[in-house]
């Protein structure tokens, strides 16, 4: 699956010879201010880091992934621009039209609800809703930690270097745009304390769910937690030494990062964070006290009922032809009682102190 891969890698084979279409930094600055439309679609970490751009025009992003976005435009044959430049372009000022307000970050364990609520999000005109854009997925914190050597450093060049790639990701590419949100991959949660170093004054939300269901669903499918087993990376994901997740029981592995991902969230002591939980999330009639309480949004009735017309469709069919019929009804027992008993005993309590949490939105 595309999401499962390296944006960069992805970028290569939908837009052949991105990578190789390099402009210096002054040739790159000179399209962006000619072009709109040009927005980073993937970073690759190798040789010093490279951002790869290309010209989606207005087009809006609707689809539950940004990357499904990108890959349909280029099987239109639709994207007429493209190329990479060095990383170092992201310490540069934003070029005009400058970039949609950036009004909320949303983080998530998988296979929470967090692309309903996205998709939500996105029905409405005004919102830009940016989900799991490929930028913000590896290459970046890639370049950043010498391929997960070391934590990235959230020093002023590194933190300026995010918020302008968040704001080129968000430029103002048609008009009615007032507000921009932006759904991170879920392992991205380790990274909540650099987000928030970067936008302190951008309310964030975390999405979480119980694991055993997250795990049941995704052992029917993949996820790039799984791809990155036995990987430095997979010491960013879930906390332990390369080498103990090598032959690590995939449930238990996934369990890890979880326990690793509540961890960071648990223990992070500033403000502007509200968590949900799946059970409540799922309600539609939830929704509007997610936006006014989580984002502090002022939605009038038209505009609320415009997104919650989302929850009546599975949120994975982008045509929004295929009715929303509920969970299925024991998903946890899709992992076999000795399964689920690791899991638990690897995650703990850590899912009862998130319900209960003062940063609840619906507290236990």
């Amino acid at each position: 699956m595309l999401y499962a891969l390296p944006d960069h890698e992805v970028m290569e084979s939908l837009l052949p010879g991105i990578g190789d279409r390099t402009l210096t930094l002054a040739e790159a600055r000179q399209a962006l201010q000619e072009c709109p439309g040009l927005v980073p679609v993937a970073v690759d970490p190798n040789a010093g880091g490279w951002v790869y751009f290309a010209d989606i025009g207005d087009t809006p992003l609707k689809e539950w992934k940004h990357i499904y976005t990108i890959e349909r435009l280029a099987a239109e044959g639709r994207i007429e621009q493209s190329f990479s430049t060095e990383l170092t372009i992201l310490e540069d000022p934003l070029p005009e039209p400058g970039s949609v307000p950036l009004h909320g970050l949303i983080f998530h364990v998988s296979r929470c609800g967090s692309t309903l609520f996205s998709k939500a999000l996105a029905r409405s005109d005004r919102n830009l809703m940016i989900t799991q854009g490929g930028p913000l997925q590896d290459g970046f914190w890639a370049a950043l930690s010498s391929h997960w050597r070391y934590p990235p450093d959230p020093s002023p060049r590194n933190l300026t270097m995010l918020r302008n790639l968040v704001a080129l990701m968000a430029r103002r590419r048609r008009p009615e745009y007032e507000r921009c949100f932006v759904k991170m991959i879920s392992w991205n949660t380790v990274y909540l304390e650099f987000f928030r170093a970067a936008f302190p004054d951008t309310p964030a939300l975390y999405i979480y769910r119980d694991p055993t269901e997250v795990i049941a669903t995704i052992l029917e499918e993949t996820t790039a937690a799984l791809r990155a087993k036995g990987s430095l990376q997979a010491t960013v994901m879930s906390g332990l030494p390369e080498a103990d997740t090598v032959d690590m029981a995939p449930e238990a592995y996934l369990a890890h990062c979880y326990a690793h991902y509540f961890d960071t969230v648990l223990g992070y002591e500033g403000d502007g964070l509200s968590l949900v939980n799946y059970s409540d999330l799922r309600m539609s009639e939830a929704f509007s006290r997610i936006v006014e309480q989580g984002f502090g949004l002022d939605v009038d009735a038209a505009e609320l009922a415009q997104m919650q017309d989302q929850y009546r469709y599975y949120s994975k069919d982008d045509s929004n032809r295929t009715p929303y019929r509920g969970e299925p009804e024991g998903l946890e027992t899709r992992l076999d009682a000795l399964q689920r008993a690791r899991v638990r005993a690897i995650v703990g309590s850590r899912l009862e102190s998130l319900d209960r949490s003062s940063r609840n939105l619906f507290p236990a």
